[in-house]
């Protein structure tokens, strides 16, 4: 739409009436932390009829509504939306038009947005908000996304088509759309009209245009078209719709997905791990911890015990043979280089004699480790005796190797 800037500056000398200007603004800005966008296109609708001249509280009601898209304006975070800025009724000398798109639809700019309202410095002419709405259908034919659309006007002078066209927008997006309405003035039949439009969809909302003044109360309303509140389900400080790891327990360290961080790569999250910092490429266990590590010669059984092939005994004796001294030697070797290891060791018997018999000869056994262990210096503390006579064998009873194999001791790793 072309205009003549003389005629406009005429236009805006033009005092209808006495009024005082609107009242100063100060733009509260909004802080993106706890809400996210749900609104993908948004668009401004402004009552630029003559009812719209007249004045309401000492300022002129145009006045009051161009304020309010300005405001908005002003206040609303730097989005990527989808907008469009439309006026309605005009002065003959501004536009011919019942209806005019003064912005978009294009992505948002706050200088756009605010140079479109120069294009409509005075009120005028008859109230088709119908015409708006028919012409928005088309704006936003091929959007996409949610949709909201705001409504500044007294709501006087508004036909039946006004409801029915917007019903007809409603039909068109569905579920998309959001309607709000600014309502300037306090005409009974202008709010009452405001109301029907703003309840139409389901999730607006009628907001008197007093109520709007504060940089506060403007944020508020910014907030409710164009934001919504994001929740945070397991209080990990990563909203729900971001958060790779919902249900993370409370207090838990995570990263900017929401999951439990892991700073030593052991596999076991920090909130978890018993001991931070391991070196990596560890075994550790459930709790974080090093893995006991078994000194070379033992073999490691399904169950996580040490089996030492020299460690054995004749039949019925519970004294170590010479040959075991050098695998006892690697274990005193292994326990000092591991000062948090405790170990439980664990005597077995074969087959041969009575149960009761077998029994305390295990625990004779694993105790006569014990004792070499202690002598060569290993806490007491550190470990404990236990017989579990002949009844976990490794190998045959039947064979003199296998019962060889049965007399033995096994170590267990403790945490």
């Amino acid at each position: 739409m072309a205009f003549s800037m003389a005629l406009l500056v005429g236009l805006t000398g033009c005092a209808v009436q006495q009024t005082s200007p609107p009242p100063a603004f100060q733009a509260q800005p909004i802080s993106g932390g706890g809400y996210s966008q749900k609104a993908d296109n948004l668009v401004f609708i402004l009552d630029a009829s003559s009812s719209m001249s007249e004045a309401y509280n000492g300022v002129e009601k145009f006045a009051l509504a161009r304020n309010v898209v300005a405001n908005f304006n002003q206040t609303m975070p730097d989005l990527s939306v989808q907008t469009v800025v439309r006026t309605f009724g005009h002065d003959p000398r501004v536009s011919p038009r019942n209806t005019e798109k003064i912005y978009g639809l294009s992505p948002y700019s706050r200088s756009g947005v605010a140079e479109s309202l120069k294009k409509v410095p005075v009120a005028g002419g008859p109230s088709p908000l119908y015409a708006a709405l028919k012409e928005t259908i088309a704006d936003l034919k091929g959007t996409t996304g949610e949709i909201a659309v705001v409504i500044v006007s007294d709501g006087k002078d508004m036909g039946p088509e006004t409801l029915a066209v917007a019903n007809a927008l409603k039909s068109a997006y569905a579920d998309r759309l959001c309607i709000y309405t600014v309502s300037v003035g306090d005409e009974a039949s202008g709010r009452s009209m405001m109301n029907q439009l703003s309840s139409l969809t389901g999730c607006g909302k009628d907001v008197p245009v007093d109520t709007l003044a504060s940089g506060a109360a403007m944020a508020d309303f910014v907030q409710t078209v164009l934001l919504t509140e994001q929740m945070d389900s397991d209080g990990d400080g990563v909203p729900d719709n971001r958060d790779a790891c919902p249900g993370t327990p409370r207090g838990a360290p995570v990263d900017e997905k929401g999951c439990p961080k892991d700073s030593d790569g052991d596999g076991v999250y920090d909130y978890m791990d018993l001991c931070p910092d391991t070196p990596k490429g560890t075994p550790v266990d459930k709790n974080g911890c090093p893995l006991p590590r078994a000194s070379k010669s033992a073999e490691v059984t399904a169950a996580g015990t040490w089996i030492y092939r020299d460690v054995q005994f004749e039949v019925n004796k519970s004294e170590l043979k010479p040959s075991a001294h050098r695998v006892l030697d690697e274990i005193v070797e292994s326990m000092e280089a591991q000062p948090n290891l405790r170990i439980e060791v664990q005597g077995h018997t074969d087959s041969t004699g009575a149960r009761a018999y077998n029994q305390k000869l295990s625990e004779r056994r694993a105790q006569s480790v014990v004792d070499y262990l202690k002598k060569e210096g290993i806490a007491a503390n550190r470990m404990s005796a236990k017989g579990y006579g002949m009844d976990q064998p490794m190998d045959t009873n039947a064979t003199v190797e296998g019962r060889a194999r049965n007399r033995r001791v096994e170590i267990k790793p403790l945490q």
